[in-house]
C-alpha cells in the first residue's frame, strides 16, 4: 500500500511500509543484532581476559573500580546480548507486526506517525522546517531535540515531501547529522566513566564529577523532549546518572582514602 489522495477531511495522504522494504528491513536488522551478539561476546571474553591477566587495566589501581567495571558490563554489554538471545523469535515477531502496523498520515491539520500501541503528532504549525537526510525526513519543532523522522523507505515517500512542503514547510538538505551533540554528549558520558575508573586525583575526579552532572543533565532534557517516547525511555532517564553515582563513589572513596 503507498500514498493515496484523500479529501480534506480524511488524511491526505497515507503511506506505510510495503512487503519488500519489511522484509529487508528485517533482514538488515537480524545481520545487526547477530553482529552486535558477536562483538559483545568478543568484548566480555576480552575483559575476562584482560581481568585475568592484567585486573589494573581494566578495574583501576588496587582493583578499586571492581564492581563498577562489572555492573557497567552487565548492563550495557551483557544483558542487552541476553536480551537479544532470550527474546530473539519474539523479538522479530514483535518486530513485524510493528513494521505493519506503522502509518504515517499527513493533513491539513499536521502529521502523525501511528505503529503498535504508540502514536506521535505534530501540528502543522508545530513544524518549523524538514530536512533531508539519505534515509528519510527530520520535521523540527521550535524544542530542538522534538522531532520526528519520517524514513524514506516508506511507500510514497516523494509524494509524501510533497504534502507536507504544501503545509507550508521548507524542506532543505541536512549539511550533517541531525542533533549531532548528541552524540558528542553519548562520547562525553562514556569518557567520564573510564575517566572514574583510572583517574588517581581527587582534582580530576572532581572535574570528572561535575562534567558528569553537567552532562546528566543535558541528557535528561534530551531524553524528557518527546513526551511520548517517555514510558519507553524510563531506563535511560535513570542510566544517565549513572556517571555522577560512579564518579560519586570514587571521589569518596579517594577522599576516605
Amino acid at each position: 500500500m503507498g500514498c493515496g489522495r484523500a479529501s480534506r477531511i480524511r488524511p491526505m495522504s497515507v503511506c506505510v511500509y510495503g512487503e519488500e522494504q519489511i522484509e529487508k528491513i528485517l533482514a538488515r536488522s537480524k545481520k545487526l543484532r547477530i553482529g552486535f551478539c558477536v562483538g559483545a561476546a568478543g568484548a566480555l571474553a576480552a575483559a575476562a581476559t584482560i581481568a585475568w591477566l592484567r585486573p589494573e587495566w581494566i578495574f583501576g589501581a588496587g582493583n578499586h573500580a571492581r564492581r563498577w567495571v562489572i555492573g557497567a558490563l552487565m548492563v550495557f554489554v551483557a544483558g542487552p546480548m541476553a536480551d537479544n538471545l532470550w527474546g530473539w523469535n519474539r523479538h522479530w515477531v514483535g518486530m513485524e507486526r510493528a513494521l505493519r502496523a506503522m502509518r504515517i498520515e499527513v493533513s491539513v491539520r499536521g502529521v502523525w506517525l501511528r505503529s503498535a500501541g504508540s502514536e506521535r503528532k505534530f501540528a502543522a504549525e508545530e513544524i518549523r522546517c524538514a530536512e533531508e537526510v539519505p534515509w528519510g525526513l527530520y520535521l523540527r519543532t521550535a524544542q530542538r531535540y522534538r522531532w520526528m523522522l519520517i524514513p524514506a523507505r516508506v511507500a510514497g515517500f516523494e509524494e509524501l515531501k510533497r504534502e507536507i512542503g504544501e503545509l507550508g514547510v521548507a524542506i532543505v538538505a541536512a549539511r550533517m547529522a541531525p542533533n549531532w551533540e548528541e552524540l558528542v554528549g553519548g562520547v562525553v558520558f562514556t569518557a567520564t566513566m573510564i575517566c572514574a575508573v583510572f583517574a588517581q586525583s581527587t582534582r580530576v575526579l572532581a572535574g570528572d564529577l561535575i562534567v558528569s552532572v553537567i552532562v546528566a543533565a543535558a541528557g535528561y532534557v534530551v531524553v524528557s523532549a518527546n513526551p511520548e517516547n517517555l514510558p519507553k525511555m524510563r531506563w535511560a532517564r535513570l542510566g544517565i546518572f549513572l556517571p555522577i553515582l560512579m564518579t560519586g563513589s570514587m571521589l569518596w572513596g579517594a577522599w576516605r582514602g
